[in-house]
């Protein structure tokens, strides 16, 4: 219990103090005026009123005498007494004035202590050195302050101590000197009752403000891991002493520092405790205590770099090294750092626990709040992480990372439920956009563990938003992003997203490396198994689509090729595209290739090598008017582009020649005309993989015919329009030009139906009215040409054979002159024979005319 001590001035001797309240305590002067330590002496006597006989019984003493040597004296400083009960009243007679006590003030744990012959420390109660010198020595006995009126300087139990032993756990035992109440603190220390100890040295200190009573409480204290009360009871202690303070009160103060995690003012206070201990003892543990100081503020030294660096397991590894040193409770900031670690790791379930026991430690931190708070944001508990960012403003408003933090959090909150509405609505865009921004605000620092839960929940809704928008490059990238992120609990459903992600771009090899991770955190999922055969259909069809087309199997090279497209739910790979492009050509589809291309050349307008592909098609569809523009564009986009060059060059050079030879048929220069047209075909070529030239070659091939024709050459002119027509079965200057050859050879059925065929194409809209006159007056030709020839004149049928050498190679009915009608039987036979040389089926002639021949030999000579 603890007296109220007011006091005043009494009629009584100057000398003779009393202080009302529930103990009455006198001070008067022996008249001995004993020495001690150069002061005058003084002796209390501790008279207890109202308990008197119960201190009779328990102690069995006879009288107060008995009692007062039981309880022994206590000599203290009459000065010291005055300054730290805070007297009132005038003073004695030949006492100085005293002057004005400064208010106390709060203890410093985190003293800087010198390491000079004295010892210098900053107390609760200022800056002192040990030991004092000059006016200081003087004034030392006035050096400490005094209470606030109405408290108790001392009060019953230490300043922060919780516990069952907050409460005297010994029942006060009033009347009882200090140094007896010390005797049985120290009996109930060795005993190992700490907390028995604890309330005996307090009741010591109430009664007498000993440096040995504070330090023998704060060893107490240190047994119970008290070590923050411990550090006041050893600053107090420290500045008790009238001298340099014992080193056994600066080692324990050192060993303070240590257990709290103050590692430099735990190497200053040993520090001063070896200087203080001027025998050197041997049993001093300032030593022990300073090389695990150092050793600490090593380790702390190197979390410190490793975080720098970035270097998570080093950090880690440091900062546990240097809690093991530290026997009391940890710092905030240290618990703060756990936690920052373990998020930088990933490791939620360490970052929580670390959280917790910070929280436990430190439950009045706004740091260790604020640490709270970006654990439960980051493990998407963001209502929580709410919650303990108000609670770390409640404890200091002002804290800066806390308000930062709380007003991110709400944006994030807002924008993430705003997100899921949109999305829900149907809103898909404005969806992904809310959620694109929650994202923004919450970053991907690794210091913050690459935002954590929370990210990969965000990057998931966003990733699910982009596939409804059939933005399946983007939703990848998430997916990828998503699973950067380790140690979160969604990697399967992540996993599923992104492997569909991969098939509806066709990278099947993607999609299974996916599968397969998936497949081993659940075997036996249903959708991850339908996705697995998905994948594995589609690269079986491509594998078998490239075979094809190295063995030149063009159509099954197709086929196989659209089988993997209708595996894509998405976007095809923009290579696809060109595969099929190549084939359609190689297939001779040119209007499939055309309208391939142009669709590519929308989804990719900045692709070089697409535009390129577009102006080869139209080169060869014989659209070289319009493939220029591409061709013009991807060297713009890439000037040193292989295809488009050589594209370009080839079609300057085939419009130069195709002009010339126009030019040149229309002079009559034939033989020109068709040397201009033989270039021209030489440069566009009949590769396979280009459909043997395309529609450009079929068009020089059919404008060479005529004017081989016209140098008396059918058969190569018959050569050229079957190659013309067999690249672009619907040419009318291809059917023309056929029907004029197979005329000239005699082959008028032949030519009426290829110009009915021509007509067919000319009504089907093919053509133009030049065209159809030109078809309709030829078809009328070869009509009459047919009727004529049934007349039968067989003088005219059978040849004169002195002209067939000359003839022979052009192998032309019309080019050898017929046997005059008074031809001799010598002439006929002769003439018969060299016919059927002509038009033997075997020498390539014409059936028809040979049995002719034939007919014509036997009439002749029969007549």
């Amino acid at each position: 219990m603890t007296p109220h001590l007011g006091c005043k001035a009494t009629g009584r001797a100057p000398n003779a103090i009393i202080v009302k309240g529930e103990f009455q305590f006198v001070i008067s002067r022996n008249n001995a005026k004993k020495k001690y330590d150069g002061h005058s002496s003084y002796h209390w006597e501790c008279i207890p009123k109202k308990l008197e006989n119960e201190l009779r019984e328990q102690y069995q003493l006879a009288n107060l005498h008995e009692l007062e040597g039981y309880l022994g004296l206590h000599v203290f400083d009459k000065a010291r007494v005055k300054a730290f009960l805070n007297i009132a009243g005038p003073p004695a007679d030949g006492e100085p004035e005293r002057a004005t006590d400064a208010p106390r003030s709060s203890v410093k744990t985190g003293a800087s202590y010198s390491t000079s012959p004295g010892f210098a420390g900053q107390g609760p109660c200022g800056q002192h050195t040990w030991p004092p010198q000059g006016e200081e020595l003087k004034s030392s006995r006035h050096s400490m302050p005094a209470p606030a009126p109405n408290t108790p300087v001392f009060a019953a139990s230490p300043s922060g101590l919780q516990g069952p032993w907050s409460r005297a756990t010994v029942r006060p035992i009033s009347g009882m000197l200090p140094e007896s109440l010390k005797q049985l603190g120290d009996r109930n220390y060795r005993i190992g009752e700490y907390e028995s100890a604890i309330s005996f040295y307090t009741q010591a200190i109430e009664l007498k403000p000993d440096p040995v009573f504070f330090s023998n409480r704060a060893a107490a204290l240190m047994m119970l891991k008290l070590f923050k009360v411990a550090v006041d009871d050893c600053h107090i202690a420290a500045l008790l002493s009238r001298h340099a303070p014992c080193y056994k009160i600066l080692a324990r103060l050192a060993k303070c520092h240590l257990a709290l995690g103050e590692p430099e003012a735990a190497i200053a206070a040993a520090q001063a405790s070896i200087n203080c201990d001027s025998i050197a003892s041997a049993d001093n543990p300032s030593h022990a205590t300073k090389a695990a100081a150092e050793q600490m503020k090593r380790h702390l030294d190197l979390c410190e770099d490793a975080w720098e660096r970035k270097a998570w397991e080093t950090a880690k590894k440091s900062l546990v090294r240097a809690v093991a040193l530290c026997e009391g409770v940890r710092p905030a900031e240290w618990c703060v750092w756990e936690v920052e670690i373990a998020m930088a790791r990933c490791d939620w379930v360490e970052a929580a626990v670390a959280a917790t026991i910070g929280s436990q430690l430190h439950p009045n931190s706004a740091s260790v709040q604020t640490a709270i708070a970006q654990v439960n944001l980051f493990t998407n508990r963001t209502f929580a992480s709410a919650l303990s960012l108000r609670a770390a403003l409640q404890i200091e408003p002002s804290h800066p990372r806390a308000r930062t933090l709380l007003s991110r959090v709400e944006a994030m909150i807002e924008a993430q439920q705003a997100g899921e509405r949109l999305y829900l609505a149907g809103q898909i865009i404005d969806a992904s956009m809310r959620y694109t921004e929650a994202l923004e605000l919450l970053g991907s620092a690794v210091e913050e563990g690459q935002g954590g839960y929370l990210r990969v929940t965000l990057l998931g809704n966003r990733a699910a938003a982009y596939m409804k928008m059939r933005r399946f490059d983007l939703a990848r990238d998430d997916g990828i992003a998503a699973l950067s992120i380790p140690n979160h609990p969604w990697r399967l459903e992540v996993l599923d997203k992104l492997s569909r992600c991969y098939i509806a771009l066709g990278d099947a090899d993607g999609a299974l490396q996916q599968v397969n991770n998936a497949l081993e955190i659940d075997p036996l999922d249903n959708d991850i198994l339908a996705l697995r055969s998905s994948a594995k259909s589609m690269q079986s069809n491509l594998r078998r689509s490239r075979a094809s087309w190295a063995k030149r199997e063009w159509l099954d090279a197709k086929q196989a090729l659209a089988l993997a497209i209708a595996e894509c739910t998405g976007d095809c790979p923009v290579q696809w595209w060109i595969w099929t492009v190549e084939m359609e050509m190689a297939t001779r589809n040119w209007a499939g290739a055309l309208t391939t291309a142009e669709a590519i050349v929308e989804l990719h307008p900045s692709s070089a090598h697409v535009l390129a592909l577009l102006g080869l098609v139209r080169m060869l569809s014989d659209n070289l008017s319009s493939c220029l523009e591409p061709l013009q564009l991807a060297l713009r986009l890439d000037s040193q582009h292989s295809m488009a060059s050589k594209t370009l060059l080839r079609v300057d050079e085939i419009e130069r020649l195709r002009e010339e030879g126009q030019q040149a048929s229309e002079l009559g220069r034939y033989p020109d005309a068709v040397q201009s047209y033989t270039q021209a075909l030489g440069i566009v070529g009949s590769s396979e993989e280009e459909g043997g030239g395309g529609l450009l070659r079929a068009v020089l091939l059919a404008s060479r015919a005529p004017a081989l024709l016209n140098m008396e050459r059918p058969s190569r002119a018959l050569a050229d329009v079957v190659i013309s027509l067999e690249l672009q079965p619907a040419s009318l200057l291809a059917l023309h030009t056929h029907a004029r050859v197979r005329m000239a050879q005699g082959y008028y059925e032949e030519a009426i139906t290829i110009y009915t065929q021509a007509s067919k194409v000319w009504i089907a809209g093919q053509g133009d009215i030049v065209e159809g006159r030109m078809i309709s007056q030829g078809l009328l030709g070869a009509e009459a040409a047919l009727k004529s020839s049934q007349s039968k004149n067989y003088h005219s049928i059978l040849r004169r054979a002195k002209f067939y050498r000359l003839c022979y190679p052009t192998a032309n009915l019309t080019h050898l002159p017929s046997i005059p009608n008074s031809a001799s039987d010598p002439e006929i036979k002769k003439a018969y024979k060299r016919s059927c040389l002509l038009f033997h089926p075997d020498k390539g002639g014409n059936p028809e005319h040979f049995k002719l021949v034939s007919e014509a030999y036997n009439a002749l000579s029969a007549s």
